[in-house]
């Protein structure tokens, strides 16, 4: 029995003097470095989300990348632990990096510019976008591509690489949004009542704001038109309800006041042909 415990700590001893000793501190470093990621990790989610500046994308994006960081850090310390060079293994690693870099040159920057879409924020989730003609309302902003779901209700994928290179229109970044209405009515009708008829029709929608001030003037001249402009402002959630009720409402008060608005119209003139022939037959003779 003796025997079997002297051979018990000539193990144990051994196994400290070899790499047992760096295997407990390697493991002892583990743990510790887990749960101080988790910490820091937790501590700059809280920080970000807290923060006016950042949406929830951005704030995602920088707790993943201060996560990453902090593993590579890790890893490095506990081959260091363990006893090996960690100046090779970097040099490995920098290796494989380039060289997947190198393969993947579409991705990373897709990578990238969707690092600068969360950064300098031309839009945000919510957001009802053009970008590049494709018109919809953005529901995420990924590190490779933004999604976004057209009026049809069609999901659109777009790679941050073409965002990022496309006209960008965003309609929902003002807080208000300017509704332009092109009005023709008859050149019989009175520029002061038609004025008066509009500007009390529109002054009854709550969702015309007061200011900036509506506006409706006659601006052009038509060939068989007087042509009014009609700008109001309003929130862009209801821009396109304010607009049909404008278009429907207009036409209906129009006709109540007997204002004519005028269409094209075509005259076609019917020639008797034997009227032709003889007028061309006189002529001859």
């Amino acid at each position: 029995m003796e025997k079997f415990w002297n051979n018990l700590k000539e193990f144990f001893w051994n196994f400290l003097n070899g790499y047992g000793l760096n295997i407990l501190k390697a493991l002892a470093l583990f743990v510790l470095g887990i749960l101080i990621i988790r910490l820091v990790t937790t501590s700059v989610k809280k920080n970000s989300v807290k923060s006016r500046r950042l949406d929830n994308a951005a704030s995602t994006f920088i707790t993943s990348l201060v996560a990453l960081i902090a593993y590579v850090a890790l890893a490095l310390l506990l081959v260091g632990t363990l006893g090996f060079s960690t100046a090779g293994i970097v040099a490995a690693f920098s290796s494989v990096m380039l060289a997947i870099a190198l393969g993947m040159q579409n991705t990373l920057s897709s990578l990238t510019n969707g690092i600068l879409l969360i950064f300098t924020k031309p839009f945000q989730s919510g957001d009802y976008v053009d970008i590049g003609g494709t018109a919809g309302t953005v529901k995420e902003i990924k590190l490779f591509s933004v999604k976004v779901v057209t009026p049809d209700n069609l999901t659109v994928i777009i790679p941050n690489s073409t965002v990022l290179s496309s006209v960008i229109t965003n309609y929902s970044r003002m807080p208000l949004r300017r509704l332009d209405v092109t009005l023709p009515v008859s050149y019989d009708a009175d520029v002061a009542t038609v004025k008066r008829v509009i500007n009390d029709f529109i002054k009854k929608d709550k969702r015309i704001v007061p200011l900036p001030a509506p506006f409706f003037r006659l601006t052009e001249y038509g060939a068989s038109s007087l042509n009014f402009t009609l700008r109001v402002w309003t929130d862009p959630g209801v821009f396109w309800d304010v607009k049909f009720d404008l278009l429907e409402g207009i036409l209906e008060v129009l006709r109540k006041n007997k204002i004519d608005i005028p269409y094209d119209q075509l005259d076609v003139h019917m020639i008797d042909p034997k009227t032709v022939l003889s007028d061309s037959d006189g002529k001859e003779a």
